[in-house]
């Protein structure tokens, strides 16, 4: 029987070619492709957003203790709806954030003040004492005092109110920090400290968003009591109430 020798890649490519149709490195580079964007959205950003959202679902549901009991099912769908646009957002933007480190990408492109970016959503709220030159204004001693003890009250209650603001705040960082560090422990453990700094940003940014949703749900599932509402989504629901009151104050 006379040896067959083995086929070389070429041959083989030659094969599959004339069997598939198609160039059996084009189809070889576009399974990869397809198997990188499954291992990054099927198998991390997705289960991360749903996790973030049944996290930041439970943590809404501590900080606004009045939203419970839900009195329709409505009411929890516009929590979930909020809380996963949320955790949808910081998911997308985390798992780009570890992919770019991990390629040496610039994981700062798309930011056009990064400075200002890093004060505004990695800074503690601080509250500021208003100061007012009574030298250019004809004010009596009685008047600036007046006015002193006023803007010490208001300076007061800004303290306050920050606090409370970051104790929320402080809250959701801890939520999300115990969510990523179940994709992405090792990771975060090796961040360089301006990586670290990136990562709050991100979480910051999250921060803003949920903080925004939290005061529309408060408002409309909470103080109003909306529960005869026709049930429209969430996001359909602000926007419809955006469009009445700009039509009020149009009048």
């Amino acid at each position: 029987m006379e040896n067959q020798q083995p086929k070389n890649k070429h041959e083989w490519s030659d094969d599959l070619r004339e069997t598939l149709g198609v160039d059996p490195d084009e189809l070889l580079a576009t399974i990869d492709s397809y198997m990188k964007l499954y291992r990054k959205h099927v198998l991390l950003q997705f289960p991360l957003k749903d996790a973030l959202m049944q996290s930041l679902k439970e943590l809404f549901e501590r900080q606004y203790p009045g939203i419970k009991p839900y009195h329709h099912g409505w009411h929890v769908n516009w929590v979930f709806e909020a809380m996963e646009t949320c955790g949808n957002t910081m998911s997308i933007d985390l798992v780009n954030f570890f992919e770019n480190i991990e390629n040496g990408n610039d994981y700062k492109v798309g930011f056009k003040d990064y400075e200002q970016t890093v004060q505004l959503f990695t800074k503690p709220y601080e509250a500021k004492r208003f100061s007012f030159d009574y030298s250019k204004v004809n004010f009596t001693a009685e008047q600036i005092e007046r006015l002193e003890k006023e803007y010490e009250k208001e300076y007061q209650e800004d303290i306050a109110g920050f606090a409370e603001l970051n104790r929320l705040r402080t809250e959701f960082e801890e939520v999300v920090r115990h969510v990523v560090d179940d994709f992405f422990a090792e990771q975060l453990e090796t961040l360089s400290p301006d990586e670290m700094i990136h990562y709050r940003v991100i979480v910051g940014m999250g921060y803003e968003d949920y903080f925004e949703y939290s005061k529309e749900l408060r408002d409309y599932l909470i103080v109003e009591k909306m529960q005869d509402y026709p049930g429209l989504g969430f996001h359909e629901f602000v926007l419809k109430e955006f469009e009445r009151l700009k039509d009020v104050c149009q009048v």
